[in-house]
């Protein structure tokens, strides 16, 4: 009998040493594999005295890299050898579908206009914690080929990191001239929009609906605390439903971005760190924005907000009627408004 009960201590010693001996090998293999994976930031730390500039390259990667880690899937169907005029990036909320078709099937079809110069429309979306929407985006994104998909949690709070996200991405993956952040409840004019960027003559350019002196509300939906942003009075920025910013610019931009410093009014952000990067504001026309009608502008870029379809469609016959996309018809061209008493 005590022999076989030494035998059971005997094989229970050698089976914890096999463990622990697995488990040590196991910690030294990841951990070699960690140390190889990010030898190069420490490398790059240890020689800051010799090149200070390739430890702020290396810092600048792993930003970036953390940035783009938020991106879910990609569906983005482009032509990696083209150079856009310009690139188009809506946020919109994951379940407005309707909005997202509105646009496909009216201002951002390319039938609709007479431009031959390339622009890309590109939506961006975040998570819900309803399983059946996020399965829906998924098909959703495979037949579009047009949804940027980010692991972040639609909330009005984070629409900040949603253009943190589309900025950098944008700048990593695609050749533009120029970038229009819009949302998804707004009518853009793409002849327009192309005339206008194709006589930008600045390097760092940011166009829109300028706003200065504008408040720091500390209190409400547009609440941002001292902790977030110390001072009262925001610096210049451009109205969130639409504006432009040149290649130079969101390059400039996004070396200053951070996920974990941001506040959470996503316009008035972006004005913060252009104001940091050295480029200005520049107060453009047809950039309407906090429309309380529906009214028809010849020289719209941006006409915000458009929920309404009908309001839509009144706002892209009468762009195809002056673009020679539609036939005239003057009882419409003399009707500035979708409703007589909405302007």
């Amino acid at each position: 009998m005590r022999s076989i009960s030494c035998a059971k201590v005997s094989n229970k010693k050698i089976s914890v040493f096999l463990i622990a001996s697995i488990f040590l090998m196991s910690i030294f293999f990841y951990g070699t594999m960690l140390k190889n994976t990010f030898s190069f930031i420490s490398t790059d730390i240890e020689n800051s005295d010799k090149n200070p500039s390739t430890t702020l390259n290396t810092i600048n990667l792993a930003k970036e890299s953390e940035i783009l880690s938020h991106i879910i899937f990609d569906s983005i169907e482009t032509d990696l050898e083209l150079t856009y005029t310009t690139i188009i990036v809506i946020s919109s909320h994951v379940d407005n579908r309707n909005r997202r078709n509105m646009i496909r099937e009216t201002w951002g079809s390319i039938f609709n206009w007479v431009t031959n110069e390339k622009y890309l429309i590109v939506f961006v979306v975040a998570r819900t914690t309803n399983a059946r929407a996020m399965i829906e985006i998924a098909d959703e994104a495979k037949i579009r080929r047009d949804i940027l998909y980010l692991d972040i949690f639609e909330d009005f709070y984070l629409l900040t990191k949603k253009v943190i996200i589309a900025l950098t991405w944008a700048n990593k993956k695609i050749s533009f001239k120029t970038l229009l952040k819009g949302d998804d409840d707004t009518y853009m004019h793409l002849d327009n929009i192309i005339k206008f960027v194709k006589k930008i003559d600045v390097t760092d350019g940011y166009f829109g609906n300028k706003i200065s002196n504008a408040y720091v509300q500390r209190e409400g939906k547009y609440q941002v605390s001292k902790e977030e942003l110390e001072k009262d009075f925001y610096n210049p920025y451009c109205s969130g439903g639409g504006f432009i910013l040149t290649n130079s610019s969101v390059h400039k931009m996004i070396l200053l971005f951070d996920l974990n410093k941001i506040f959470r009014i996503d316009d008035a952000f972006i004005g913060e760190i252009a104001f940091q990067a050295g480029i200005t504001v520049t107060q453009a026309d047809g950039f309407f924005m906090y429309n309380s009608g529906c009214k028809y502008e010849k020289n719209v870029i941006v006409s915000h907000p458009n929920k309404d379809p009908e309001c839509n469609n009144f706002l892209l016959k009468r762009s195809l009627i002056d673009n020679g996309k539609l036939l005239r018809d003057f009882k419409l061209e003399n009707q500035s408004c979708f409703c007589k008493n909405a302007c």
